[in-house]
């Protein structure tokens, strides 16, 4: 029985990196396989074809992300200390598993419209990261979470984005701080200096 999860495996490893060296329109399913070390017949066996393969790591790939965050993001304590969090671990998963926050970061538009929201992923985690902290941000009453919300998900991403087309040096985890504190006073909230950080 381990054989076919491995086969999917390789098949997912070898998509996503080709997708992000080449995009989704320049790769095709004849050399995924090849990548992959499978025969086509094995991918179909799985997905219907490209489009399919692609939602599939797409999905995979946030829910993944969504698992890590909801796992490593303090729910009390200091806000800013969860956003920190929230930052460091989305930095630390693109530092370390750049195949894949790659593709979803470049890919995230073209897939994004098939995606249904009610799907656990790391932009929802952030919205309902905000509301449970919307009492304690310090902004105007135009200014609530479902504003900010976007706002502050962009300052995160738009670094990342950055770093994936290789104009922000890497690491990226290096700038998690300087974009927590960014963050944290567009929100109003006061920067409690944290254990390890600045």
């Amino acid at each position: 029985m381990a054989r076919p999860i491995r086969f999917k495996n390789a098949i997912f490893e070898s998509a996503t990196k080709l997708f992000c060296e080449r995009g989704l329109a320049g790769t095709g399913i004849r050399e995924i396989a090849r990548e992959a070390g499978v025969s086509e017949a094995a991918l179909y066996r799985h997905w219907k074809g490209k489009k399919e393969l692609a939602k599939d790591i797409f999905l995979r790939g946030m829910e993944n992300m969504h698992a890590i965050l909801q796992d490593r993001v303090p729910k009390d304590g200091p806000a800013c200390e969860s956003i920190l969090a929230a930052v460091r671990t989305f930095y630390g998963a693109f530092d370390e598993y750049k195949d894949v926050t790659h593709y979803l970061l470049l890919n995230q538009h073209d897939l994004w419209r098939s995606f249904d929201r009610a799907e656990k992923n790391p932009v929802s985690f952030w919205f309902d990261l905000l509301r449970a902290r919307e009492s304690e941000l310090q902004v105007s009453a135009e200014l609530n979470g479902e504003i900010l919300a976007p706002i502050t998900l962009g300052m995160i991403l738009r670094p990342a984005i950055a770093a994936a087309y290789g104009s922000l040096e890497a690491p990226l985890e290096k700038h998690a701080v300087a974009v927590s504190q960014a963050v944290c006073r567009v929100l109003g909230l006061p920067w409690i200096p944290i254990a390890g950080t600045p």
